[in-house]
Parts: C-alpha cells; structure tokens; sequence
C-alpha cells in the first residue's frame, strides 16, 4: 500500500479534494435550541460524539448540498467526508468545518465513512470506515486537539467488505457461535469503546455472517486491542437471523448491565415471506429502526430474549448514548426528514427495573 506522510489535513477546517465544491469553512453559526443541528450547506447523518473534558465533540458524515440532490445517497464518491462542531449543551453547536477526507494516493481514495472517538496514551484516536478504489477497510487516524487528524498507520488495521459482503476475499473471521462456526466479514462502522475495558479495548462492527441469504446475514462482531493497532480474539457477538444490516453499533454498561445498540436493517420482502424466523422485538417493525440488546457481560453474547425495539420520535434513527452525569445518561439521533438531516436533541433515557430502556420525549434540559 502507497504510504500516508499526511492522509488527513485540516487547514482553517477546509477539506480539500481538489474541487470547488468541498469548501466547509468553520462559521460562527450554531442552531436554534431544541432544534436539529444542521452544518450549513451539508447533508448530515451518522453521528458520534467525545467530551474533552470542557465541551462535546460532535463528529459526523457529511456532503455537499452542491452535489444536487440527485446525487445525495449514490454516485458521490470523493465527496463523502467527516464533518465536525462543538457544543456545551448538546443543543447549541458550532461548526468546525471538516475533520476527516480521503484523498487520492492513499488506500481510502473514495470517502470515509461512520468511525468513533477513543482516547488513549494522552491522544484521541479515530476508528472509522475506509472505502477505497483497490479495498476497504478500518482505519486510525489520531489527533492532539480533535481538530487536526493526522494517520496512525499507513494501511488500515483489517480489511473491510462492502456492503454485500460479496467481495469477501479478505479479512474473513471464523468464530464460534451456539456450539459451530461461522465465517464472517466486518462491513462498516466501527465502534470504539472510549477506554478500556479489563485492560482491552473493545470494537464492535456492523458485520455479516457469510454462507447465509443476505437479509438473514446482518450480524455485530467485536475485536479487541491493547494498543488500538492490533486487533485480536475475533467474535460474533450478536446474530438474530433476520436483519440486512445491524448498523453502527455503541457499547456501554450501566447498572451491572451491558447495552450494545444499533439500527437494523430489513429486506421488508424477505420478513413478508418469513414472519416466523423474525426475533420477537422485530415483528410488526419497518427497516431502519432503534434496536439494542441487554447483555450480562461486554462481549456478550447477546440473544433474542435481550433484544429490544427502541420506539424514537419522528424519523430519528442511530442512537447514541452519553452519559451527562454519574447516574445519568441522554440519547442523541440522527433526525432526519425528507430534505435534511442533522443532530438531535438530547433526550432522558432512564434504565427500567428490567434494564429495558425509557425514552423520554420531551428533549433534556440544558447540560453544561
């Protein structure tokens, strides 16, 4: 693989592709409170976020509007970045221009996808999708200020399939599940767990089981690392047999559980023919909805009688889960409509007696 000396550059938080139009200037512009955030001249969706210890960091996928709408979900390579802006509340957030591109020479040429935050040895580390003419993969890239990104690595950490998992040549895992094996190839998303957990960093994946019809094939897989450079002790972690896609997942604990999270994708022609192979919390739901399992331990494994339907307001999708203090968290989502996307409000989430999740609609109060 062609070597990175810079892969990642963030100049007055300008994204460079060599076009005119990836020109995301930080403005002083933030949005009205309650409100979806949405960066000026952006389409936005899948966002996760990091607290310094002053402020949030939010970090999300973004494009071009100059594209035309036409071009807003396929045929936009190179445009496809990560987007980024500041907050104290979680309401009011300040555009910082774009944090993460590809760039041509180097393996991720086409655009760079979904990732998370972690930190570790007194840096932040990204972990995020990279989609390339010649492969994808996970990549690193590390920053002193969440601002400036520079590679960790030259090549990513392992290989990626597409989304199909039909290019699966390489970085495919074998791993046991209820008493066999299965082959498997991580797809998209990865998801870091912010510190170490017993001395190892967790990553979970959007992943899919091979050898499998593919709307039975969504599954989440989970890797783990002492240095966030070599990934270890491959497993399936969660696999119901009824979703496309399990898409970017969170992992936390609270009260003595574990969550992992995700949104879960149907072939709604598929579930029409197969209502019976359908996990219980999926029957009568449409594609793209909030689901999460409630586990015993971080790597799982997670079965169908832990998995639950997370019912959000209005079209809002992916959650993410922060905690604001000791004993209390808000879930924040992708809010999404027919022309625009961008962050949500942050919602109360409280913990039932059977560790189920409670949403509250009415959005939380200011958090400083």
């Amino acid at each position: 693989m062609t070597a990175m000396p810079r892969v990642f550059s963030i100049a007055l938080a300008t994204c460079l592709f060599g076009s005119s139009l990836i020109q995301a200037a930080a403005q002083d512009s933030g949005t009205a409170v309650g409100q979806p955030y949405h960066p000026p001249g952006m389409w936005t969706w899948d966002n996760w976020f990091v607290h310094d210890g002053e402020r949030w960091h939010a970090f999300y996928l973004q494009l071009p509007k100059a594209v035309g709408p036409e071009r807003r979900w396929k045929d936009n390579d190179f445009y496809k970045h990560v987007g980024h802006a500041t907050s104290t509340d979680l309401r009011t957030w300040q555009d910082q221009g774009a944090a993460v591109c590809a760039l041509s020479g180097t393996w991720n040429d086409r655009h760079i996808a979904t990732g998370s935050v972690a930190r570790f040895d007194g840096r932040w580390w990204m972990a995020f999708t990279g989609r390339g003419t010649k492969g994808d993969g996970v990549g690193l890239a590390v920053s002193d200020d969440l601002t400036t990104w520079l590679p960790a690595q030259p090549g990513p950490l392992f290989p990626l399939s597409n989304s199909s998992g039909r290019d699966a040549s390489d970085g495919v895992f074998p791993s046991s599940w209820k008493g066999g094996t299965r082959r498997w190839v991580g797809i998209s998303d990865p998801y870091l767990s912010p510190e170490p957990i017993d001395g190892w960093f967790r990553m979970v994946l959007c992943a899919r089981v091979l050898d499998v019809p593919l709307a039975q094939s969504g599954c989440l897989a989970l890797l783990k690392s002492r240095d966030l450079r070599h990934w270890e002790q491959p497993a399936i972690i969660a696999w119901p047999g009824c979703f496309e896609r399990m898409e970017t997942p969170q992992l936390w604990a609270r009260q003595g559980r574990w969550y992992v999270s995700f949104g879960g994708v149907l072939d709604m022609v598929w579930v029409k023919a197969n209502p019976d192979l359908l996990a219980g919390a999926v029957r009568g739901q449409p594609s793209h909805q909030n689901y999460y399992y409630v586990m015993d331990a971080s790597d799982g494994p997670a079965d169908e009688a832990g998995l639950w339907h997370l019912a959000a307001p209005g079209n809002h999708y992916i959650m993410k889960v922060l905690p604001v203090a000791p004993d209390r968290d808000v879930a924040l989502f992708t809010a999404a409509d027919k022309k625009d996307s961008g962050i949500s409000a942050p919602y109360p989430l409280e913990y039932a007696a059977d560790h189920s999740l409670l949403l509250k609609t009415a959005p939380a109060p200011d958090q400083k």
